[in-house]
């Protein structure tokens, strides 16, 4: 069984995995996106925070890679289904604007 510390670790991984792959797309895609930066990030803005993303995400994964068991992995899945989820409820507003703005 997991520790509470490689669960927690993993739910950080599927927050950084699943916000890396919006981000990255829409920056690849040529088009704004919102983030930390402003509301209206440019494309290479968001091709590189989607980018520190995954390596956050990455490098956790690899820091925690004995930890891999079916709870681990259940809890990352889980955890970016909700953010996820989040995310396109967010979105789906008719005018989305972050709390810093």
């Amino acid at each position: 069984m997991a520790t509470l510390e490689e669960l927690l670790a993993y739910v950080v991984i599927g927050l950084f995995g699943t916000n890396a792959v919006p981000h990255f797309v829409q920056g690849i895609t040529g088009k704004r996106h919102m983030t930390p930066f402003g509301s209206e990030s440019s494309a290479v803005t968001n091709v590189l925070w989607g980018s520190a993303n995954a390596a956050v995400a990455g490098v956790l994964g690899w820091l925690y890679r004995d930890a891999v068991a079916f709870e681990t992995l259940a809890v990352s899945f889980v955890a970016g289904v909700a953010l996820a989820v989040g995310l396109a409820s967010f979105w789906s507003a008719e005018n989305p604007t972050l709390p810093w703005e």
